[in-house]
């Protein structure tokens, strides 16, 4: 009874107040498409699985996918988009150009971390503009995307608009492989700048081209960006049409009266084989995600049937629902007390190490250092608030947005899997990962057998061996002493954090295969480094000097 009471895990019933509040989000959304001259579409729950397996980024381990009485592979829709593509290009829905259409409808991804703004079911209302590949269609999206957000409620939001053509041309200049140019994207879309650094160091570049990739991730905020990389005499022809471009719709938007809901952000480098030109993300306070994402791609029809450029924008209700409720919470905070920077500190030495490191600063720590029960802490001064927090929570804080910063392991970094921004390897809690076992068990590590391991990191070790070595393994996942794992049999190897590795050696083992270096992290939420730009640029700045 307990089970059929409940819904099944990452979705809820919507009741009558919340019911009402998503009702009026989606009929302002309704009200300003129409009044843009876009026409309504509806699409299949579900579509064959192999359209999105061909033109979606989103990933297959994301999608719910099931079988018909066929035998044939269905999965319900992780977006709309690639629905409506599907339509334009196979369907004679008009000749005459651009097709301007909207949707409202569910969407549905296997999330494994839930919350309001992050549900396996969710509603998307968007716009797809197709047949038009002029600047001018691009604004118009974002101008939607603007007065969508303002006719639902929002007062304090910004669009963020890239240009991914940018990025093309640097790794065209840089004659970069795939693989490559892939690992540097992430990177760079992460602002992980220690992952960054690293990599570039193995490339045989020129300098000019490595300090470009390395201030890529800090070129974000005003239109200036643009025109001093305009200026940029060593900048190839692609990535200086994309930079065209980008101030071509920039301009437009100006002319209307927008340039201050629109930020610049070059280093947004999402797929890169859905995207073809602009990139847009929405943000807003008290959320961690962005409540709107979209851009152009003039490749996704063509898969369909007909070549048509397109361009477009989704915007997810929940989220838009969530950032309503922390706006009206912070306008309610801000009556009495200034906006503070949240920082999250794990429990135990590495708080105490990173205490350090802001007193040196000169923030006020007095309340930090002092013995007590406290889990928050301020220094009015600086307007900082700190929190203590378990180490492996950390991520989830910065990544949901209770916390605007947090320091932490890079071990519960990539175990966590948490979407944040890495920006600074703080130097302190060096070790690393590694494979470890008996010696004779190194042969097997070449890919061709089946290993079981056992590790207090899953996440890492099946990433590791999966992902980055191909391999199949069986993984086993324990709390305590992993080095009893091969001493009894249970597993062939484990993966763990090696530190002078005394205790390996005592039991017979010894390290297999490195992994990666682990150090203590600064991590920022990405809401967070957007709206909160210059105060948080400016802590990570006077960070990375002391350190």
């Amino acid at each position: 009874m307990d089970r059929i009471a409940h819904t099944p895990a990452g979705l809820a019933d919507v009741l009558c107040d919340e019911c009402e509040l998503k009702y009026s989000i989606e009929s302002a959304a309704r009200e300003v498409f129409k009044k843009y001259g876009y026409r309504m579409i509806q699409t299949p729950m579900f579509e064959y699985y192999d359209m999105y397996d061909v033109t979606s980024p989103i990933h297959a381990e994301d999608m719910f996918k099931f079988f018909d009485a066929d035998g044939r592979m269905l999965a319900l829709r992780p977006d709309i988009t690639t629905s409506v593509a599907r339509i334009a290009g196979a369907k004679n829905i008009g000749e005459d150009l651009p097709l301007r259409l909207f949707y409202c409808g569910s969407a549905f991804r296997n999330e494994e971390n839930f919350s309001q703004a992050r549900q396996r079911e969710f509603t998307q209302v968007g716009v797809e503009l197709i047949g038009d590949a002029s600047p001018e269609a691009d604004a118009e999206i974002i101008e939607i995307t603007i007065d969508t957000l303002s006719k639902s409620g929002l007062k304090r939001f910004q669009v963020d608009i890239g240009q991914v053509e940018f990025f093309k041309g640097l790794t065209e200049q840089a004659g970069l492989d795939s693989f490559t140019e892939n690992t540097i994207r992430r990177y760079i879309d992460d602002k992980d700048f220690v992952s960054l650094e690293n990599e570039l160091k193995k490339c045989d570049i020129d300098d000019y081209l490595k300090d470009m990739f390395l201030e890529l991730p800090k070129m974000f905020g005003e239109i200036d960006i643009v025109r001093k990389a305009l200026a940029d005499d060593k900048l190839n022809p692609r990535s200086k049409a994309a930079l065209d471009n980008l101030m071509q719709v920039y301009q437009i938007l100006s002319e209307r009266g927008l340039e201050n809901f629109v930020s610049i952000d070059l280093s947004m480098v999402p797929n890169l084989n859905y995207y073809t030109g602009i990139i847009i993300k929405g943000f807003t306070h008290g959320v961690g995600f962005p409540v709107c994402a979209g851009g152009r791609y003039d490749n996704l029809i063509a898969n369909f049937g007909r070549d048509l450029p397109a361009t477009g924008v989704a915007i997810g209700v929940e989220r838009v629902m969530a950032s309503l409720s922390a706006e009206e919470s912070e306008n309610e905070i801000e009556k009495d007390s200034p906006q503070y920077v949240t920082v999250a500190l794990a429990k135990g030495r590495l708080a105490e190490l990173s205490v350090d490191i802001f007193e040196k600063i000169g923030c006020d720590v007095t309340q930090l250092r002092e013995k007590s029960r406290k889990l928050i802490f301020t220094d009015d001064e600086n307007k900082l608030k700190f929190i203590l927090v378990k180490a492996s929570d950390v991520p989830t804080y910065v990544e949901y947005g209770a916390a605007d910063i947090g320091i932490v392991g890079k071990d519960t970094i990539l175990e966590s899997g948490k979407n944040v921004y890495e920006v600074l390897d703080l130097g302190f809690g060096k070790c690393k990962m590694a494979v470890a076992g008996y010696p004779e068990m190194k042969d097997n590590l070449d890919g061709t057998n089946l290993l079981r391991v056992a590790s207090k990191y899953p996440h890492i070790a099946r990433d590791y061996f999966h992902r980055q070595k191909g391999q199949t393994v069986d993984i086993i996942k324990l709390n305590g002493s992993v080095e009893l794992g091969p001493i009894v049999g249970l597993s062939d190897v484990i993966v763990d954090i090696v530190e002078s590795g005394k205790t390996l050696k005592e039991n017979g083992l010894e390290v297999l295969e490195d992994i990666c270096d682990l150090s203590a992290r600064l991590i920022v939420n990405r809401v967070s480094m957007k709206l909160h730009r210059e105060k948080i640029t400016a802590l990570i700045g006077k960070i990375k000097e002391e350190i």
